[in-house]
């Protein structure tokens, strides 16, 4: 009986060691900052995201120059021309606030586009990685509370993405 126990409580551990040993997690985030690629798109956001702040600050000084305006021909103005010039004041500083809002949404979107470029070529990469592998579960980092840096393959996958956009020539593109 004690042969059978033990021969027993051998293969259970070592069908769990099996199955933990077919699962490994992946930082994406990670892969998408730091490949070839994702600093090529990155360069692009951050071309993007100072010609839009150039533009943001130049509207920004016009309606500092016209508060400053007003303020300085406040005692000569009617009332009247007063109140027009504060109406003007407050729609170029309400369309200043959605033109603001617009920059942002576009910036939001172009990471969104770049990323999901990014995880378009990921994806049949990891899915060959993993047959490869005999892998079972690919896991994202960020929902693993604790695991061994071994079961860790973003830095693998990093190397394929990098080898794989160099043979295609994905970074020269555009």
């Amino acid at each position: 009986m004690k042969k059978f126990l033990f021969s027993f409580c051998i293969l259970f551990f070592f069908n769990i060691t099996t199955v933990y040993s077919n699962i490994v997690y992946l930082d994406v985030q990670f892969i998408i900052d730091n490949s070839d690629i994702g600093k090529k798109y990155k360069k692009k956001i951050t071309v993007l995201q100072n010609k839009l702040k150039i533009d943001l600050d130049n509207r920004q000084k016009k309606i500092k120059q016209s508060d400053t305006d007003l303020n300085n021909q406040k005692n000569i103005l009617k009332d009247d021309e007063l109140k027009k010039k504060i109406a003007e004041l407050n729609e170029l500083i309400k369309s200043f606030q959605i033109y603001k809002a617009d920059v942002q949404k576009k910036i939001l979107s172009e990471k969104a586009k770049y990323s999901s470029e990014i995880l378009r070529i990921i994806n049949p990469l990891l899915t060959d990685y993993v047959d490869q592998n005999n892998i079972k579960l690919v896991i994202e980092k960020k929902n693993v509370l604790v695991g061994i840096k071994t079961l860790d393959i973003t830095n693998t996958i990093l190397v394929i993405l990098n080898k794989h956009t160099k043979e295609k020539n994905l970074i020269n593109e555009n």
